[in-house]
């Protein structure tokens, strides 16, 4: 399932941020076109209190597809939510079996007219998040070979513990480079004689010389001891992949986003050929498979998110009754519970909105920005959740409680439901607002004595509903309850106030009519 392209996805972020960043004296809302203003003759309005609890342990353990952003980096100094590490997995394979470099035929394995120069491992860089101005710094990638046999033919989920930063699985290094968002962002020219190209928005990862040449003289024969070119079984037997992450105590203030589907991701061989007494310059690449072909496999991949709360503010928020913490799942989340809805009488509800803002202070990192959008949904027992009733969409029938259309076909319709983050001042300070529209949810609750659920604040890469499809769906390890949603992976964490916040008071909003 094709995620939205980081770099997009800021630039709207901030066209948001300026649109909706004017104050207004009146009392209304943002959430849709029309004005809502209290009069108190005939529209009045109430705030109930919300009491908050948090929670460290978020979602973990969704899929990652193929063609999803990919994230990798580390992020150390971080005073909210400690440290973030997160490396990637991926196999790149030829293109073809029996594979030969250069014309029909070539072994190149005995063939002393063709040598290796540089071998490439190469990242379609996306953007990134955290710092990522030019004084940051570089930081070094490095790559390693992965022994783990398991690892092959699968999409794997965030923080599988077999994909870990370190271990026997990936313990040899065959390459280092060093990069940065600056540096990504680059052109780099290479090629000579009649092959010249170029290429931007790339982390370039150069491999050791002998692990490349080794890999470069295996042969496309099946009557050889050296025939990992043969077919995709005995490629994957000698190269099951690359682990892909950045040394410890370099950089350690941003995370970078890469597609592992893209054509700019893969491993490139530099060689030369002479034939007839000329000599040329050649590159071909190896790719990431997203689908089966008709002579090999798809492609293994994996991302691995370490999230580290030692030391850091959200590690005693159970204490702090002042503030709550949402981080980008994988992350934290939070549970509210609205005080006295369950008991308000009967009438029309003309707009209900969750208000949730940012308590900064000065110690802060400014880099490490709030999540774009936050989600809400509903506490429906012990670890069990439903999407909420009515708000998500009003373009889209859904009902929660049927095994079937129990979330809208077009996803959530942020503008309706809220949840983006807003920019707002009160004159001394600058700080992130979030409005989450539970209009005709709260309607349903006064009207028809409904349940006042406990509600779930949190900032999701996916939503995750395993009851409604928790087998699969044609053995394709991808289940139609996890449904997409508008944060990229682990982008954006932030410290709100909670129900007894004085200056950043957690609270639903209520404007209504009697009946």
């Amino acid at each position: 399932m094709q995620k939205r392209f980081l770099p997009t996805a800021i630039v709207a972020f901030f066209i948001v941020i300026i649109t909706v960043s004017a104050c207004t004296k009146l009392d209304t809302t943002t959430l849709a076109s029309d004005l809502i203003t209290v009069d108190n003759v005939n529209t009045f309005d109430t705030t109930l209190s919300i009491v908050a609890t948090q929670f460290n342990t978020g979602q973990d353990s969704f899929l990652i597809g193929k063609n999803d952003n990919h994230v990798i980096g580390n992020i150390t100094n971080d005073p909210l939510f400690g440290s973030t590490a997160s490396a990637i997995y991926v196999q790149l394979k030829p293109t073809f079996y029996p594979f030969y470099f250069g014309n029909a035929g070539d072994t190149v394995k005995g063939i002393p007219a063709v040598g290796l120069d540089s071998a490439f491992v190469c990242l379609s860089y996306k953007g990134a998040w955290g710092d990522t101005t030019a004084i940051a710094g570089t930081e070094t990638f490095e790559i390693y070979k992965i022994t783990d046999n398991t690892f092959r033919d699968m999409t794997d989920t965030i923080r599988n513990n077999r994909f870990l930063l370190s271990g026997s699985s990936i313990n040899t290094l065959v390459g280092s480079s060093v990069s940065s968002p600056a540096i990504a962002a680059q052109q780099v020219n290479f090629g000579r004689g009649s092959f010249k190209d170029s290429a931007t928005n790339q982390i370039r990862i150069k491999l050791d010389y002998n692990f490349a040449k080794t890999l470069f003289e295996s042969d496309s024969s099946s009557s050889v001891v050296n025939k990992a070119f043969n077919n995709d079984s005995l490629f994957r037997n000698e190269l099951n992949g690359f682990a892909i992450k950045v040394r410890a105590g370099t950089g350690g203030k941003r995370l970078m986003y890469v597609n592992l589907g893209e054509a700019k991701t893969r491993l490139e061989f530099h060689y030369r050929k002479s034939k007839n007494g000329i000599k040329d310059t050649l590159v071909q690449s190896f790719q990431t498979y997203v689908f089966p072909t008709l002579t090999g496999k798809a492609s293994s991949t994996g991302n691995y998110l370490k999230r580290d709360y030692t030391g850091s503010q959200v590690e005693s928020a159970v204490t702090n009754t002042n503030n709550v913490y949402v981080q980008t799942s994988p992350g934290t989340y939070v549970n509210l519970q609205v005080q006295g809805l369950q008991d308000m009488t009967n009438r029309v509800i003309h707009r209900a909105y969750i208000i949730a803002e940012q308590d900064a202070f000065a110690g802060d990192n400014s880099n490490l920005t709030p999540p774009p959008y936050m989600y809400l949904d509903l506490v429906d027992g012990v670890n069990k959740y439903k999407p909420i009733y009515h708000d998500l969409n009003p373009n889209s029938f859904y009902t929660p409680d049927a095994v079937v259309n129990y979330y809208p076909y077009s996803n959530v319709d942020p503008v309706h439901f809220g949840g983006i983050a807003l920019g707002r001042t009160n004159g001394t300070e600058n700080f992130t607002r979030y409005e989450i529209n539970i209009t005709r949810y709260v309607q349903q609750i006064v009207t028809k004595r409904d349940i006042s659920y406990q509600l779930r604040l949190f900032a999701p890469y996916y939503n995750i509903y395993p009851q409604y499809n928790p087998t699969g769906l044609n053995g394709f390890n991808v289940r139609t309850s996890v449904l997409p949603f508008y944060n990229s992976l682990g982008l954006g964490r932030v410290r709100l106030g909670s129900g007894s916040n004085t200056n950043h008071k957690m609270k639903l909003v209520v404007i209504y009519s009697k009946i």
